[in-house]
């Protein structure tokens, strides 16, 4: 038998100031389309059952049109079942709300914590006291969500304990006997989930588990960091981030880049993120720039003569913290130099 086990969709997860809004509906419509060929690859390999460990939706955000598409989606795999376990109390309600579930959709909760399909028993749970002592002659799958540690689900007889609420893919044996494994996100949904994403294909054959990972994500997360100590100008700073990432293999213009600049600055060269982000960002698909600039203030060079000196003097002997200090200097630099604010 094949089993499907898939995490953190987050159907209609709003992007906020993260996305401009018209690639915020197609990155939307993008997840939704990657949950859609997961149901066709299932169906394509014979697949009994996908197994979904939290986020299958953002409850707060989901559109009725969103959820009935989905819904479209399951009913005609009427082959395959359906076993959620929600990642979180708004989801949980949102399905026990719900009265036209499809029939082949399983939600696991505290009153429905198993599901039997063919000869694996599957269970869902948040915390591992609330399973018993697995009968080795049974093969059986955990479903588990926001867990901080595995330390309670080791030496319990569990042959696949399947992770939630992970953005990244971690896998492992359990000590004891078992395999545990978080695929990650179906797709980068945040500029720091570097590496692929995609699901876990999983065979059984009586009492042997043989878990696959399968990569489907529709756009890859880079996450670069470039040192501009010593670059005097933007547009030194742009060659140079174009240079680190045109060197990163399988890199393309639909990428999602996160680039974090470091190194030192020259108060006489500020550099505008934002200016960086507009520029890059005609090159691929959404660029977000931070920094981890450390600003080369000499308190015994700036006088009183002007006002930009005045300015850095009392935010440098101000109470602030460092990071809310780099930001208003950067901030009123940038202004009083005729810069753009963002």
């Amino acid at each position: 038998m094949k089993l499907i086990h898939v995490s953190d969709i987050h159907l209609d997860i709003p992007f906020g100031g993260m996305l401009p809004p018209e690639k915020s509906a197609t990155r939307k419509q993008e997840i939704i389309s990657s949950f859609e060929q997961l149901i066709d690859f299932a169906r394509d390999e014979d697949a009994r059952a996908i197994l979904i460990t939290g986020g299958l939706i953002d409850a707060e955000h989901i559109s009725r049109t969103t959820i009935d598409r989905v819904y479209t989606a399951m009913r005609s795999a009427q082959e395959i079942v359906f076993v959620l376990l929600p990642g979180n109390s708004y989801e949980s309600a949102f399905f026990s709300l719900e009265k036209y579930l499809p029939d082949n959709l399983k939600i696991l909760s505290e009153l429905e914590k198993k599901v039997t399909i063919d000869d694996v028993d599957i269970y869902g749970v948040y915390e591992a006291s609330k399973l018993p002592l697995f009968d080795d002659k049974q093969l059986n799958i955990v479903l588990a969500s926001g867990l901080l540690n595995l330390k309670g689900f080791e030496e319990r007889g569990i042959s696949y304990l399947g992770l939630g609420l992970e953005r990244t893919y971690r896998h492992g044996e359990l000590k004891g006997g078992g395999y545990f494994c978080a695929p990650g996100s179906l797709e980068s949904l945040a500029f720091d989930e570097g590496g692929y994403k995609g699901f876990m294909e999983i065979y059984t054959s009586g009492r042997r588990l043989s878990p696959v990972f399968v990569r489907s994500g529709k756009r890859l997360c880079y996450d670069v960091t470039v040192d501009i100590s010593g670059v005097q100008t933007s547009e030194a700073v742009i060659e140079n981030t174009r240079h680190v990432l045109g060197a990163m293999p399988g890199i393309s213009g639909g990428a999602m880049v996160h680039v974090n600049l470091t190194g030192i600055m020259d108060l006489e060269h500020i550099i505008d993120n934002k200016a960086l982000e507009k520029a890059l960002a005609r090159e691929y698909f959404a660029v977000s720039v931070t920094d981890d600039i450390v600003f080369d203030i000499d308190g015994e060079s700036l006088t009183e003569n002007t006002l930009r000196d005045r300015f850095i003097k009392r935010v440098s002997e101000g109470n602030e913290s460092l990071e809310l200090k780099k930001d208003i200097i950067r901030t009123g630099v940038t202004a009083l130099s005729g810069g753009e604010i963002y």
